[in-house]
């Protein structure tokens, strides 16, 4: 059996701001911190949840270079590259790899969606850009591509595409690209709520936004899967689908956020267009948690 290039739980680590949308450094450092004191397994740069498309390529790349710089060769650093064009893509993978990630992921192109032969073109321009590893990011909610099995196969013709991040949420495609892949590939899951199940089926890591908030219970949930306590790996999957629900319930980036600064952690403000939550809106985040068990 091939060792995965990844495994247990990465975070997508989110990015603080300030108001006027610059990356507060000193916050990025301590949510660093906290998230390898949680124990958690690797991050996930500038992806969704760290708001990466709606930074410059002058922000995106600081960012990775400082969690890098953070993370010390602790865990493993996954840095997100995608954009809406090739050559800013590729751009971004090149200073990833010379700021020492450990690999490069890139979500399918979005607003303009090329064909196949234009999205092989992509990924492989990308790819053979920097030594590391690339993965491709399937998130169509947010893309409006669905990149299935099918697709995702074709792309493993390209020599340094090494896994998928499939944030789908289809349990049963996540399946497909497992028994179907090259067994030298990583599979990914990045839907939260199907973790456990998607572990079954033979997923090798989580890349997960609802361990920005609560890492101990993603880490705790994947140990006690590998450990063979299926039935407490089940009480804590159902933990983390309720926080998530209640992450959820208003824009995800702004009320993990307000979770976080509910723990005590500095997280700074979202991006704009992506507002802040209100007063009333934190006093009701804060009710649900505690309702939860997991006011800290």
């Amino acid at each position: 059996m091939v060792k995965p290039l990844f495994e247990g739980i990465l975070p997508a680590i989110i990015t603080p701001f300030d108001a006027e949308g610059n990356v507060d450094f000193d916050l990025l450092r301590d949510v660093v911190r906290f998230q390898i004191d949680k124990g958690v397994h690797g991050f996930f740069v500038c992806g969704t949840v760290g708001e990466g498309p709606l930074m410059s390529i002058k922000q995106r790349k600081s960012v990775a270079e400082a969690v890098v710089r953070e993370v010390k060769g602790k865990v493993p650093v996954i840095v997100h590259v995608g954009t809406t064009n090739t050559a800013e893509s590729v751009e971004l993978a090149k200073h990833a790899e010379s700021v020492g990630a450990d690999a490069v992921g890139a979500v399918t192109p979005y607003f303009f969606k090329p064909d196949l032969e234009g999205l092989i073109m992509h990924y492989r321009l990308i790819s053979e850009a920097v030594r590391i590893p690339t993965f491709v990011y399937n998130i169509p909610q947010q893309t409006g591509f669905n990149l299935t099995p099918e697709i995702f196969r074709k792309l493993c013709s390209i020599e340094n595409i090494h896994g998928i991040k499939d944030s789908s949420g289809s349990l049963s495609q996540i399946q497909e690209i497992i028994e179907t892949a090259p067994k030298h590939v990583t599979v990914i899951n990045g839907a939260d709520d199907i973790l456990l199940a998607a572990l079954l089926v033979g997923v090798n890591a989580e890349i997960s936004g609802v361990a920005n908030v609560a890492p101990e219970i993603l880490v705790e949930l994947y140990e006690n899967f590998r450990e063979g306590n299926y039935k407490k790996a089940l009480e804590l999957q159902r933990k983390t689908n309720v926080l998530r629900r209640i992450l959820y319930e208003w824009s995800s980036i702004p009320s993990i956020k307000a979770a976080l600064e509910l723990r005590g952690i500095k997280a700074g403000m979202p991006k704009k267009p992506l507002r802040p939550l209100r007063q009333e809106e934190i006093s009701r985040l804060k009710d649900k948690l505690k309702a939860l068990g997991l006011f800290w």
